[in-house]
């Protein structure tokens, strides 16, 4: 089993970690990022992107890339792999082991210090034809996508606070706003509830059935039989951080995400996270990409490194 070692391991290629790769191989630290799918991370779902600064509009994917190439020419290496285990005490974590796939880490990194970027993924809603529509239909970011529905028809999931939230501000751009709630009645703080406008229509006690598609989606039937007309969906019934293999081995919070100080430290000192991983409000790819600087620059100091560059 191959063994490698390196100053600064991360964990995740979206944008903090490929950010965090970037600032890190800068300050000269030799630095790894272990990635299980694609570079760029949740953001290739993503056809387009419309508020990153310095492009007036991208794909994911092309962002996700020229991230990557920028990490790359830093000195940043990817390996490819899932993890199998990490041992925060020993800083060693175990690649899974692909013998058809070489090219992989398919072994053990050692590591100085560690910053997780793992990231969340949103809670999806379950329904069939669901994943042939996220990106073009079925949306988890009003802030990132909402533009793409000026004056069009959308709908809201969910009844929480990021819910009214992605209504409120839906209500100001698209033509009319539907909220889908499962449950009698909204669960977000009444000064939000208050800020709904009164021509958003809220369906209560309803889940969706089945998304309704002519070639692109064109509304949703819900559990009772209604069917509400719509160009978009956009759900917001909660995230799930990718932090299962660090249960019981750093802090989270009661969401599961990490919880880390103005450093983005961890409670264990050589490890910190950057990203959607962690306790934060706003999660956007430019406070990922902030988050991913921040992190890396405090651990080259934490490290020693006299080559930190601005």
């Amino acid at each position: 089993m191959d063994k490698k070692e390196c100053d600064i391991l991360i964990l995740g290629a979206g944008p903090a970690g490929l950010t965090a790769g970037l600032y890190a191989a800068r300050a000269g630290m030799k630095t790894v990022i272990i990635e299980s799918m694609a570079a760029g991370g949740a953001i290739n779902m993503t056809p387009d992107i419309a508020n990153y600064p310095g492009f007036l509009e991208i794909s994911g994917h092309e962002l996700g890339e020229k991230m990557r190439e920028q990490a790359e020419a830093a000195g940043t290496e990817i390996e490819y792999d899932e993890i199998d285990s990490i041992d925060l005490s020993a800083k060693v974590i175990r690649c899974a082991t692909w013998s058809d796939a070489p090219s992989r880490c398919a072994g053990t990194i050692s590591y100085k210090a560690l910053i997780i970027a793992t990231g969340a993924h949103p809670r999806k809603l379950g329904i069939e034809r669901e994943e042939d529509f996220i990106g073009s239909g079925i949306h988890f970011c009003g802030l990132c996508d909402g533009m793409f529905y000026r004056d069009k028809d959308v709908i809201v999931v969910g009844g929480g606070n990021h819910a009214v939230e992605e209504a409120i501000y839906m209500s100001a751009i698209a033509k009319s706003v539907t909220m889908i709630v499962d449950i009698d009645k909204l669960t977000a703080q009444e000064t939000l509830i208050k800020q709904l406008g009164k021509d958003v229509k809220i369906h209560f006690g309803s889940e969706i059935k089945k998304l309704l598609t002519d070639k692109k989606l064109v509304g949703v039937e819900l559990k009772n039989g209604t069917t509400v007309n719509a160009d978009g969906v956009f759900v917001a019934i909660g995230r799930i951080p990718n932090t299962q293999i660090f249960n019981g081995k750093i802090e989270l919070s009661k969401g599961g995400y990490i919880k880390v100080n103005d450093k983005l430290q961890t409670n264990i000192a050589d490890v910190f996270a950057a990203g959607d991983v962690t306790e934060k409000n706003v999660r956007q790819i430019i406070t990922a990409c902030a988050d991913g600087a921040i992190a890396a620059t405090h651990v080259a100091e934490l490290l020693g490194s006299t080559r930190i560059r601005k």
